[in-house]
């Protein structure tokens, strides 16, 4: 081993000590009740819930596998962190004070509300699943970045060893300190990636010249809406099915919310997650430009998964480059951490009720931690497997959960404003739709499957199928509910009109209010689009 990579690890190793056990020390006294374990005391300021809402939508992939595509497509591999962005500010204001009003510990439990409990079940059932289905591929990618970063051989016994370091810290004051570590950390990891980001594309941006350079060598790529031939991006495919998947994420997602749902009050929420928003925008100094610029210095590179760690070692002094590789296994922690604690607020308050109607707050949060604990353990163990399995295997475990969020943001976008929809339009809805996700999916990946798929949906962009599918969905939900009996009126209470007292919250200047940095942030959105 290289001093320069003895160098490297030191600063990692230090990196995670530090965050375990701040995780650990702020954590410490939030695990007794389920307000406290589940929600932080619901005490979270704008701050923390903008930071750990990025923090929990970036991973290791997205320092990876995203700088590759920045290289081979250039400004339109940033059209979903633009569209995610702005359907988060979406969310804040069309969603999220239902969800605050109804004082919900879960995503899931606004569907009983709305709807029944069969659809929260179904909704949260479909989650934890794919969570035990996911934990051995989370694990095994965490650990193949790893790996890759130091240059180290993929084998079972090293897997397994990074494993168990995740489980011993990002385990650890996930599953013992509940949100509260969970956001706390996320904020310091934040700083940590953008931090690195900034750095690289900085050196970056100096090596090659500046961006005149590159738009001289590659104008193509400062386009954010590419042709509709484009195999990655094409605007037809980002137009509709991308903004349709980044609307339900915004609107839907049990990890992304989880936070949100822990907000004192509806200003700091709406506001946290207009920051989510803003911060989504350092995508362009994470991977866009140094993507840019890997396509300008690195054009002969053909595994372009390679190139962000190339740029690191190459661009970096020993220290800074440590810093820099810390901050991408920053980004894999804040990922990880936050579906530990998604994953133990669905199985101890919408699960384990339908075993123990009756239990007590801290038996809940016990079970929470226990699966918590278990998956985790689990997904250590069984990472290995995915060494010697068919990508295609790998591939659809990935992309399940993807098309999964069709259901979902189908029930949930329109029953927000139809009042008319029913517990059975929604149970089916759901049902159905995880069937055709798993079809869609499945016959899509797997090469003994493939002649199995509709021949009109081969060779189709995933986004262009996703609002057939969407559309599929929508039918069904308004025919079920407008071929059977109304819903009962208790069941409306959930979407009735806002105060608009509780709406705005009590006067602030100007420059303090949402609207003032809502409409700001509109500005810089269609300025992306105008100029690109």
């Amino acid at each position: 081993m290289s001093t320069e990579q003895i160098t490297d690890l030191t600063v990692v190793a230090i990196y995670l000590l530090a965050v375990t056990l701040l995780g650990i020390w702020v954590g410490r006294k939030k695990s007794d009740s389920t307000q406290d374990y589940f929600l932080g005391g619901r005490q979270f300021n704008w701050v923390l819930i903008g930071f750990s809402l990025f923090a929990t939508n970036i991973n290791m992939t997205f320092f990876v596998a995203w700088t590759g595509k920045a290289a081979r497509s250039g400004f339109a591999a940033f059209n979903p962190e633009l569209l995610g962005g702005l359907m988060l500010t979406i969310s804040a204001m069309v969603f999220i004070p239902l969800y605050l009003r109804s004082r919900i510990y879960t995503i899931p439990q606004f569907l009983e509300l709305r709807f029944n409990r069969a659809s929260k079940v179904i909704f949260g059932g479909t989650f934890v699943i794919q969570s035990v289905l996911a934990s051995p591929i989370a694990i095994y990618t965490a650990a193949l970045g790893v790996l890759s970063l130091f240059g180290w051989e993929v084998n079972q016994q090293n897997v397994i060893l990074c494993g168990i370091v995740i489980l011993s810290t990002v385990g650890l004051y996930a599953v013992f300190g509940g949100l509260t570590s969970v956001v706390i950390t996320d904020m310091v990891q934040v700083i940590i990636m953008i931090g690195g980001g900034l750095m690289v594309a900085v050196v970056g941006l100096w090596k090659v010249g500046g961006l005149g350079v590159i738009h001289d060598a590659l104008p193509h790529n400062f386009e954010l809406l590419r042709p509709h031939s484009d195999k990655e991006f094409p605007w037809s495919a980002v137009l509709t099915g991308q903004l349709l998947h980044s609307a339900f994420y915004a609107f839907t997602s049990i990890q992304i919310l989880q936070r949100v749902l822990a907000g004192k009050d509806l200003h700091n929420a709406k506001c946290g997650m207009l920051l989510g928003a803003y911060l989504k925008l350092f995508g362009v100094v994470l991977f866009l430009i140094p993507g840019l610029v890997a396509a300008v210095l690195y054009s002969d590179v053909q595994n372009t998964d390679t190139l962000y760690t190339t740029m690191v070692r190459d661009f970096l002094p020993m220290g800074l480059s440590g810093l820099v590789l810390a901050g991408m296994v920053a980004a894999m922690m804040s990922s990880q951490d936050s579906g530990i604690n998604a994953q133990a607020s669905v199985v101890a308050l919408d699960l384990y009720p339908l075993v123990r109607p009756n239990a007590g707050q801290r038996e809940a949060v016990l079970v929470g931690k226990t699966f918590a604990a278990g998956n985790l353990v689990w997904g250590v163990i069984a990472a290995p497997i995915f060494m010697n399995l068919d990508s295609a295997l790998f591939d659809l475990a990935m992309t399940v959960a993807g098309f999964m969020v069709i259901p979902s943001g189908t029930v949930f976008l329109f029953g927000r404003f139809n009042r008319r929809l029913n517990g059975k339009g929604a149970v089916t809805t759901l049902f159905l739709g995880m069937l055709i996700g798993t079809y869609y999916v499945s016959t899509k990946n797997f090469p003994a499957l493939n002649d199995f798929m509709i021949p009109a949906l081969r060779g189709m962009h995933f986004y262009h199928v996703f609002p057939m599918v969407f559309l599929i969905l929508t039918a069904i939900l308004f025919a079920v509910s407008y071929l059977t009996e109304p819903p009962a009126p208790a069941k409306l209470d959930c979407i009735k009109p806002i105060e608009p007292q509780l709406h705005e919250g009590p006067p602030r200047p100007w420059y303090r209010t949402f609207r003032f940095w809502w409409i700001l942030y509109l500005i810089i959105f269609a300025g992306f689009y105008i100029i690109f």
